[in-house]
């Protein structure tokens, strides 16, 4: 029996790989919502293929995120760099958890001093409201700049 986690290479084109992509994402939105796992995706076909027949774990909501993001970077002529921010675990809480990114470029000396003089501008009240990335428990971003927003 094949390594279920020994990685594979695989040739393939850009439309082909638009296509792969097409399907993950269609995948993740009709059978991935809710926190489905591989045994409760509502297509018996579906979860054959998800599964390798039942031989593996299908890939969750989030893993296949993950996967599109990879696949994505893969493809892209210049791979971003910068931090990958996963989504927030989900939540038993009666409010739903985002994870909120705020990205600020500072000069200082050393990471330490980078930190502080970020922390300082993030509490100053004189400051701009930022503009944040805000991300749900599924994955989906949403991008907010607060300077736009209305004073409440």
């Amino acid at each position: 029996m094949a390594d279920k986690n020994k990685a594979i290479t695989l040739r393939i084109n850009r439309r082909e790989l638009a296509t792969i992509l097409a399907a993950l994402r269609y995948h993740q939105d009709e059978n991935l919502q809710g926190g489905r796992d591989g045994k409760n995706i509502p297509d018996r076909f579906i979860r054959q293929i998800a599964t390798d027949g039942d031989t593996l774990k299908a890939l969750d909501f989030q893993e296949v995120d993950r996967l599109c993001r990879r696949l994505n970077a893969g493809g892209a002529r210049h791979t971003p760099r910068g931090l990958d921010v996963e989504p927030p675990p989900g939540g038993d809480g009666v409010e739903p958890l985002f994870r909120v990114v705020y990205c600020i470029d500072v000069g200082a000396i050393d990471p330490l001093g980078a930190a502080r003089k970020a922390h300082e501008l993030m509490i100053d009240p004189d400051s701009l409201p930022p503009v944040l990335e805000v991300i749900d428990a599924r994955g989906s971003v949403t991008t907010l700049d607060l300077s736009n927003e209305a004073p409440a």
